[in-house]
């Protein structure tokens, strides 16, 4: 498997710190969350946004969850130790 970061750590947010355009975007997306308006686990990588609710634990050593993109790609997560920011990684075999 074969890991690209930049190691740049993105703040998790709420759905009301992106624009108008985005926020209907995760309006419709995100249908399934409960309480979308109070949740602060969103952040943007290469373009998507993400919800860290879409993880799954580990995936790789030294990284906190990863969602596959498809079989052969995806994304790995390390969360903050204040749980207020991520770091981004995309995995590939």
């Amino acid at each position: 498997m074969t890991i690209k970061t930049n190691n740049q750590p993105r703040d998790l947010l709420n759905v009301w710190d992106f624009s108008p355009k985005d926020q209907a975007r995760i309006k419709q997306d995100f249908d399934w969350l409960e309480d979308i308006e109070s949740d602060s686990s969103f952040f943007q990588y290469k373009g998507r946004i993400y919800n860290l609710s879409e993880f799954m634990r580990g995936g790789a050593e030294g990284w906190d969850g990863s969602k596959a993109d498809s079989w052969s790609c995806g994304v790995l997560v390390k969360v903050s130790s204040d749980g207020e920011q991520v770091v981004c990684g995309w995995w590939s075999i």
